[in-house]
């Protein structure tokens, strides 16, 4: 393919991925178009044999896919190379973002959102909804989904939504919206950076239309990585709340109160919004009778547990759709329990996320509590 009629670059980033990179290809390759595209994949020195699967495809699909092959993982060095692979590497007028461990649904993916961005030149950055999935059983979690309609999502609801308000998988921009690099952008290559800087010109374009799939707990994922990490969540959150403190400066403080309120987001924690709702929670908690059990062994419910801990909430076990902790004891001293086990034993279960919640909704058939509600900051 001659790169001058690329419209479109695919740019999927892998690392230790070898379960799950084929898919993720296989819809790539899958997406039908009236225009060009190619597939840039960056192996970020992976160990697994991740690299054997790329080079396979790239030796079946040369003229479509190109792999770069690194020999030192790039992440860690926080030293910009995704940014290098957009500006040096890509050819297509527009950027589809697929990272290792995602996929897509929809074949005609690529064809409805640079449609949309060529109808609406206005606007550098589109967006889908997406499906949460468990990494290997594929269980639906939930959805990544910011608006109930086709629409704009402001600048303002794309930093109060934070890094997960839409989903890696369905984002798809302009290239031209690179070429002048902001103060906040170079702090460090996040979702959350390219999220804000795709809105900023007026908003990010949506669809409401289920086209992409997000992984939760996939191996080789950094953000299942710093979530199970309580000192690169530390780190994280610093590095974030600095972005928002130079955007902030970048944006002569247009968007000040909204980044300030998203900034106290970071500083009051799960932890401290139950406690802020104990009265309330032991209120719901007297109302049922029985075993109790946390769902959820994420952020929340690991803040979940502490806090049932410290106001003497027993706990007979705690469960993750993943099922594969199970005999473990975790840091605050509950036993990891199978969700069989949970759905057959547990009187009362305190789903720490929205999206157990509403799985369980139908399936389990004794109380519910659903406990994002009082802990809804992140």
């Amino acid at each position: 393919m001659n790169n001058k009629e690329c419209m479109v670059s695919i740019v999927c980033i892998t690392y230790n991925q070898s379960e799950y990179i084929k898919k993720a290809i296989d819809s790539m390759l899958s997406q039908k178009t009236d225009f060009n595209f190619e597939i840039i994949i960056h192996d970020d020195a992976s160990t697994d044999g991740t690299n054997e699967i790329l080079k396979d495809y790239e030796k079946r699909y040369p003229k479509l896919i190109n792999v770069i092959y690194e020999k030192e993982n790039q992440w860690s060095q926080n030293n910009g190379f995704f940014r290098k692979i957009l500006n040096n590497v890509t050819h297509g007028k527009y950027i589809a973002l697929c990272e290792g461990d995602d996929y897509w649904l929809d074949n005609y993916k690529l064809q409805l959102q640079f449609e949309s961005l060529e109808e609406h030149p206005e606007y550098d950055m589109c967006a889908c909804r997406a499906i949460t999935v468990s990494a290997n059983s594929l269980i639906t979690l939930g959805e990544i989904r910011p608006k109930n309609e086709n629409g704009i999502l402001s600048v303002e609801e794309v930093i109060a939504g934070g890094g997960n308000f839409v989903a890696t998988a369905g984002l798809f921009f302009r290239k031209s919206m690179i070429d002048n690099i902001m103060d906040f952008e170079r702090i460090m290559d996040l979702d959350y950076s390219f999220q804000i800087k795709g809105a900023l010109r007026n908003g990010i374009y949506y669809i409401d239309k289920p086209m992409a799939v997000y992984r939760r707990y996939s191996s080789g994922s950094v953000t299942e990585n710093i979530a199970s990490n309580e000192n690169a969540m530390k780190r994280h959150c610093i590095m974030e709340k600095e972005i928002l403190r130079v955007l902030d400066k970048d944006t002569g403080g247009k968007y000040h109160n909204v980044i300030s309120n998203r900034i106290m987001d970071y500083d009051i924690t799960c932890y401290d919004q139950l406690m802020g709702n104990k009265e309330e929670i032991l209120q719901e908690i007297s109302k049922t009778n029985g075993s109790i059990y946390i769902w959820g062994m994420g952020v929340r419910g690991k803040q979940l547990e502490k806090f049932c801990r410290d106001i003497n909430i027993k706990i007979c076990g705690v469960c993750d759709i993943v099922n594969d902790s199970i005999g473990i004891i975790t840091g605050i001293g509950n036993i990891v329990v199978s969700t069989e086990e949970v759905l057959q034993n547990a009187a009362v279960i305190l789903a720490s996320v929205n999206a157990v919640y509403e799985y369980l909704t139908g399936l389990f058939h004794g109380d519910i509590l659903n406990m994002q509600k009082y802990m809804p900051r992140i």
